[in-house]
């Protein structure tokens, strides 16, 4: 995450001065999309389930 965060304030600057920034932050909200897309498919439920019946289904691996 803190790698992420360097890369990002290093290169931002240079993306605004390379293509519009409309573009830019395009790409920023397509890959926040991505993101929301992988954590609703590989982040467990775990509203009304119990710490063991969690503990259970990720060690399991079964954890969607």
């Amino acid at each position: 995450h803190w790698m992420f965060a360097a890369l990002l304030t290093t290169f931002f600057p240079l993306m605004v001065t390379a293509f519009p920034p409309g573009y830019v932050f395009l790409f920023f909200c397509g890959m926040m999309a991505l993101q929301l897309l992988w954590v609703y498919g590989m982040m467990p439920e775990t509203k009304g389930v119990s710490l063991e019946a969690l503990e259970h289904r990720l060690t399991e691996g079964h954890a969607t």
